[in-house]
């Protein structure tokens, strides 16, 4: 019996408001309760909580190195730049955000834009050794929306040809292929606790290698960095306590919702642009000084805190899926994720393709559903790569065409039944 037929208790299976926000953050209480002290007490600089996630990830992943990361995309920089010589290639997806290709420039190597499997929104191994010559240094992998990448695939390519593999894991945290980690069956893997993940640290991230002279590398160049300041870390705090309590149930049925849904249909942009993402598409090709931080102790702390929460968060999410998949599977216009229960696909958002994803979104703004479009764009066509443009159909088309279902952890299976009786209501099912 799956947990949608109440194999076990769900208190989130009781009827929810209408609409839950499209968005929340995996956070709790005591996040802020914890950060004030932090913000307020002696020792900002202590690195020992540091050194126990690292430890701990160690531990998780099987690797035997792990540097925090002031963020994500930090750690994509310093990996580059630690593992690949200048003026080298690396092929990658165009499915990802902007500012992945800026570290990859910023890093000195040269962005190989490969195409995608329209079916999955991930690199398409078959289309990767067309794209190798003597430069070619790395495969960069994205493992999109907490779905793993053909890796047994990957890998061989990579063996083949003596690439890095290395994994970009940020929406995968927690997912697994074959018992093995996503972020830690490459050469390097990279993990983000930024606001919008499932572990949520306001912001931050970490690299894994099992390689000692890259980890030797990379530790070396971010203990240059001075540690992200308590001015820095408490701005990115209250941002996401106001992000926080903005989409509290009430609050946003009543209130927000209507002046979003009002701003959308009149196109208000200085409106919806407060809930847009990745709004900064330019090129970068200096590393910028605002990213050379280390990671606080409080962030560290906070990713220890939430490790134990994520089966139970995916569990959740896995639910959600079963829901929109058995719901939404008999529709032919649409796309849907693979449906996976083995640990391979965490759900971290559950993004389907639809051919006017702008109607439909609104469609479902009239009947009350509040659902978000990808913010990704397709990088390979942005103005500011066009030194690096490749032609990729499929990256095009998936970027035109997802949506975003809600699905996280604090999101009610009732709402996540009513998304799909209007998807079917508008497809006339």
């Amino acid at each position: 019996m799956s947990r949608e037929e109440h194999n076990y208790p769900d208190k989130r299976e009781v009827k929810a408001l209408s609409p839950q926000a499209r968005f929340r953050i995996y956070s709790q209480p005591g996040d802020y309760l914890t950060s004030i002290k932090s913000l307020f007490g002696r020792h900002w600089e202590d690195q020992t909580a540091l050194r126990k996630l690292e430890a701990t990830i160690c531990q998780m992943t099987g690797n035997s190195y792990a540097i925090a990361m002031p963020q994500a995309r930090v750690g994509i920089y310093v990996a580059i730049a630690s593992a690949v010589k200048p003026g080298n290639e690396i092929i990658l997806s165009p499915n990802t955000i902007a500012d992945v290709i800026n570290m990859v420039v910023c890093a000195g190597a040269i962005p190989v834009f490969c195409d995608i499997d329209p079916l999955t929104g991930n690199l398409d191994p078959e289309q990767i050794e067309p794209l190798i010559t003597p430069s070619t240094a790395a495969i960069l992998v994205t493992h999109i929306y907490g779905l793993i990448a053909p890796m047994v695939r990957l890998k061989e390519i990579a063996q083949k040809h003596q690439l890095l593999l290395i994994e970009d894991a940020a929406q995968a945290f927690g997912a697994r292929l074959n018992g093995d980690l996503a972020g830690a069956m490459g050469d390097v893997g990279i993990y983000s606790f930024g606001m919008a993940k499932n572990v949520m640290a306001f912001y931050g991230g970490l690299v894994t290698t099992p390689h000692e002279h890259i980890a030797s590398k990379i530790r070396q160049a971010v203990e240059c960095f001075p540690i992200t300041s308590k001015r820095k870390m408490g701005s990115k705090v209250l941002s996401c306590l106001i992000k926080d309590i903005a989409t509290i149930d009430l609050l946003f049925s009543l209130i927000l919702f209507k002046i979003f849904r009002y701003a959308y249909r009149k196109n208000i942009k200085n409106i919806t642009r407060f809930i847009e993402t990745e709004l900064d598409l330019t090129l970068k090709e200096r590393f910028p000084i605002n990213y050379s931080e280390r990671m606080t102790s409080l962030q560290a702390r906070l990713v220890v805190s939430k490790l134990q929460r994520v089966e139970d968060d995916f569990q959740h999410r896995l639910a959600c899926a079963r829901i929109y998949y058995e719901g939404l599977k008999d529709i032919p216009e649409l796309i849907l994720p693979p449906m996976r229960e083995d640990g391979s696909h965490v759900y971290n958002y559950y993004a389907i393709g639809a051919p006017d994803r702008i109607a439909l979104r609104m469609y479902m703004m009239e009947k009350g559903r509040d659902v978000a479009l990808q913010h990704m764009k397709n990088t390979a066509d942005l103005p500011a790569f066009d030194y690096y443009f490749r032609d990729c159909p499929n990256a095009r088309l998936w970027a035109q065409q997802t949506i975003m279902l809600p699905n996280y952890s604090k999101y009610h299976l009732s709402e996540v039944r009513k998304n799909v009786e209007v998807i079917q209501e508008y497809f006339g099912v």
